[in-house]
């Protein structure tokens, strides 16, 4: 998941260097006789691919949200809480250091809290973030 404009950057970067790595690596056709390298070599292509799909959908889910253009964030459980706060932020167009100031830390704290999503965060703590991006938080208790 993509958590600042600098993150962003760098995966657009990085998809234009798989893209890249793709023209040079097609260029390069094992010969016909070599099956075992004309796997090898379909593999790394697909693997290749594989990651350029994965940080694509990670840049334009980042698109998305930064153009408010999803209408609301679910959550099935608490454990997909901390991803939708952070997605919450990014909707909300507040870099992390906006949102510092809004709950009076340094940015450092926001940065290292999404990086580890909120894994090490109180209860409170977590409270303090839904509300500083007014945001309202459902959850349905089920009893198995």
């Amino acid at each position: 998941m993509i958590l600042n404009e600098r993150q962003y950057m760098i995966t657009k970067a990085q998809i234009k260097k798989f893209q890249s790595a793709i023209e040079n690596l097609e260029k390069k056709v094992p010969p016909q006789d070599n099956k075992n390298e004309q796997l090898r070599h379909q593999s790394y292509l697909a693997s290749l691919n594989g990651e350029i799909e994965e940080l694509s959908e990670q840049v334009e889910e980042y698109e998305k949200l930064k153009a408010q253009q999803i209408e609301k964030l679910e959550c099935n459980s608490l454990e997909e809480l901390p991803e939708a706060l952070i997605k919450a932020r990014i909707f909300r167009g507040l870099t992390q250091g906006q949102l510092a100031k809004r709950l009076n830390v340094k940015e450092q704290q926001v940065q290292r809290d999404e990086a580890n999503q909120y894994a090490n965060s109180s209860f409170t703590k977590i409270l303090k973030v839904q509300r500083a991006l007014d945001i309202e938080i459902r959850e349905e208790v089920i009893f198995k």
